[in-house]
């Protein structure tokens, strides 16, 4: 026998291993195949939903359209039960279901989730990346609100909706009523919508706000002339000589113009209540304390809000606690939610000066004041005479800036 005609051994095709040499069984190769496609097909799936999302937010001019959009796409791409777009209202203590898909009827437009320390919404605002549940029933990290209760959510993932200022215009939110595991993809789409919604919504009310803008500077031009002669005319009834009337018109009409310039010069957006009080009380600041939140108030508050301080502030330095060397003027505020949306209350005490008498009848400046805060910004104003000296609470109703346009109407 020769040596060419030794017996081989067989062959044996790759494929056609055991299991034991290939470390994989038969088939396993192809499900990992079968899954990578899978994968490429739901990012091409999610870059498109993007894509086409991006468009409309740049080109459809309805706030509530694009949002009744973006709830259906985020809800068919990501093959969820429910979709939620949460807005942050004024105050910051509550969000309102603005847009919502598969939730009961008359839900959306009419919820409001709670940001309390212990809410599942405050634990997505502080959060600076999507938060994602596997079991609403076994969290230990927040309570769950009724209304994902009544819809029986098992699973879910929500982000915050925050503009490129850090400030959060309220949550983008998914659930599932089966347990359901979102991975990195998954919160990379939600995330990707948010920003895409928060851009929107910024662009809307950049918009809103030029278009207010110049209305309200057309109307206050226009009144502008009268409310300096009226102005003119009251104060010169109550002045005693014309350098008193200088005085008291001078001053008046420079609190006039500094409320002008705080609302102007900000763009006419909201303003830091303190940085009202220091351009009204900036002569006094050695002899006043501050105790309140620094919260932001919109043209109107400050413009009549400015116009009441000025004249407590000179009552005060004629007549009042200013008018002592060892006078003191404490002013404290808080920010609560009434029937009437987010509420400023305002205390301004005087201590260490003359007691405060009741007049005979209220001057200018008193009425002035009323006007301002109780008709003007239906508000409510209160004094208290003592021989301590004048006390006077403001409350005033506060017109924070809203997502544009009124809340939608039911969507399924």
């Amino acid at each position: 026998m020769g040596a060419s005609d030794l017996s081989k051994p067989d062959e044996i095709a790759p494929d056609d291993r055991p299991v034991e040499e290939t470390g994989k069984a038969p088939g396993t190769e192809v499900s990992a195949r079968v899954d990578l496609e899978n994968e490429l097909r739901n990012r091409a799936r999610q870059q498109e939903a993007l894509a086409q999302l991006g468009e409309r937010a740049l080109a459809e001019p309805d706030l509530e359209r694009l949002l009744n959009d973006a709830v259906s796409t985020v809800a068919l791409t990501l093959s969820v039960d429910f979709v939620k777009v949460l807005e942050l209202l004024p105050g910051d203590v509550e969000l309102l279901l603005r847009a919502g898909y598969g939730w009961k009827t008359n839900l959306v437009g009419t919820v409001l989730a709670s940001t309390a320390p212990n809410s599942y919404a405050r634990l997505t605002l502080d959060c600076g990346r999507p938060v994602t549940t596997a079991d609403f029933a076994a969290e230990t990290r927040f309570e769950v609100a009724p209304y994902l209760k009544h819809h029986n959510c098992v699973s879910g993932m929500s982000v915050a909706i925050a503009g490129r200022d850090g400030r959060a215009y309220g949550i983008l939110g998914v659930c599932t009523k089966r347990s359901r595991h979102f991975g990195a993809r998954d919160e990379a789409f939600l995330a990707a919508a948010a920003n895409l919604l928060a851009g929107a919504i910024q662009r809307r009310q950049l918009e809103q706000r030029h278009e207010l803008m110049i209305r309200d500077m057309r109307h206050r031009s226009g009144n502008l002339f009268s409310q300096l002669l009226a102005l003119f005319s009251q104060t010169a009834k109550n002045s005693k000589s014309i350098a008193d009337l200088s005085t008291k018109y001078q001053a008046r009409v420079l609190a006039l113009a500094n409320a002008h310039r705080l609302i102007t010069e900000g763009g006419w957006k909201s303003i830091p209540i303190m940085d009202l009080l220091y351009a009204v009380l900036g002569p006094y600041l050695d002899r006043v304390s501050f105790t309140g939140p620094n919260v932001d108030l919109e043209p109107d508050p400050i413009f009549n809000l400015s116009a009441a301080l000025h004249e407590l502030a000179a009552n005060a330095i004629k007549h009042g606690s200013l008018s002592r060397p060892k006078g003191q003027l404490t002013l404290s505020w808080t920010v609560s939610r009434t029937q009437r949306g987010a509420t400023l209350t305002l205390d301004w005490v005087e201590k260490n000066g003359p007691p405060a008498r009741r007049p005979r009848r209220l001057g200018f400046g008193s009425r002035l004041i009323s006007m301002v805060i109780e008709r003007q910004l239906n508000g409510e104003v209160e004094r208290t005479f003592s021989r301590s000296g004048l006390v006077v609470r403001m409350v005033v109703p506060l017109t924070h800036e809203r997502w544009p346009s009124a809340p939608p109407s039911v969507v399924q």
